[in-house]
């Protein structure tokens, strides 16, 4: 795995990062008004950067002032409801699908493919129930939906891996952790976009969720260098909420099975299969369509 020398080359990448964190800071003590206004400065800041400089680095970071500002500004026709979390999010789809069209990052390089979805399907739900459980011993939150009948359930799964799963693993893992490694090598870019994942969250005013959500990011991140999908990590991120918001909650003592049966599932896919690679690492998705085309 690489370790670039970033000293000379990222003062850009730390001030602008920094900057988001200070927002996110702001919004962890209550100062909503500030948090908002430095997050306005940052994303024109990366505006402009991104108009005069080639560096796909400011349209990764440009998605998370972007993402909190439509977040605070976006009206609040339900309270925390499973409907909120649609609300919220889908607009995130609007600058996903101009990043996929103007090709700023490569297919590849996002993980856009179903190639080898199933094999790594049971271990994304083994993960994603594993860290569910894990963030609901630090937020120990109530059911989301309003009964368990198949509708509410159905509901729930599909906003949570459709919408925060792929929305979500988009931003962190397809473009910033990639742009991270690029700019600052494999294990560091994997590590920065985590913490930033993790101070994205610093809306629940809790320092452990911040922690625990940076190690979920890293989790996450480790999924997607060996899956090199993005489907696989939205259902990961997704079966986490599902987790958190209902299985945890309400079924805690069904956990070890969801846990552990797919665990078990993907060992024996594993050892019947010569899909599991034998060394783990980041994506080279620009590197890998080059050469396709010779």
């Amino acid at each position: 795995m690489r370790v670039k020398d970033v000293s000379k080359h990222s003062l850009d990448l730390i001030l602008l990062t920094a900057l988001i964190i200070l927002a996110e800071s702001l919004l962890y003590f209550g100062n909503m008004k500030a948090a908002m206004a430095v997050h306005a400065i940052t994303l024109t800041l990366l505006i402009l950067s991104a108009v005069y400089l080639e560096d796909r680095m400011y349209i990764a970071l440009m998605l998370l002032p972007l993402f909190r500002l439509l977040n605070v500004a976006m009206p609040v026709f339900f309270q925390l409801t499973i409907y909120s979390y649609s609300l919220v999010y889908a607009p995130m789809y609007i600058p996903m699908y101009f990043i996929v069209k103007e090709k700023i990052f490569s297919r590849s390089e996002i993980g856009i493919t179903a190639k080898g979805f199933w094999f790594y399907l049971p271990l994304a739900i083994a993960v994603g129930f594993a860290l569910g459980w894990g963030e609901y011993n630090v937020l120990r939150p109530g059911v989301l939906i309003p009964d368990f009948g198949w509708k509410s359930i159905l509901v729930l799964s599909v906003t949570m891996i459709l919408f925060v799963g792929v929305i979500e693993e988009f931003v962190f893992r397809s473009v910033l952790q990639t742009a991270m490694e690029s700019r600052l090598g494999s294990i560091a870019g994997l590590l920065s976009a985590s913490v930033v994942f993790g101070f994205m969250h610093s809306g629940y005013h809790l320092p452990q969720e911040i922690l625990f959500v940076s190690f979920a990011g890293v989790i996450f991140g480790l999924l997607f260098w060996l899956t090199k999908s993005l489907p696989v990590i939205a259902v990961a991120h997704g079966v986490t909420n599902i987790s958190l918001f209902l299985i945890s909650p309400a079924f805690s003592g069904l956990l070890i099975f969801f846990i552990a049966i797919p665990g078990l599932v993907f060992l024996v896919f594993a050892s019947l299969s010569k899909k599991m690679p034998g060394k783990l690492g980041p994506r080279n998705g620009r590197t890998q369509e080059i050469e396709g085309e010779r």
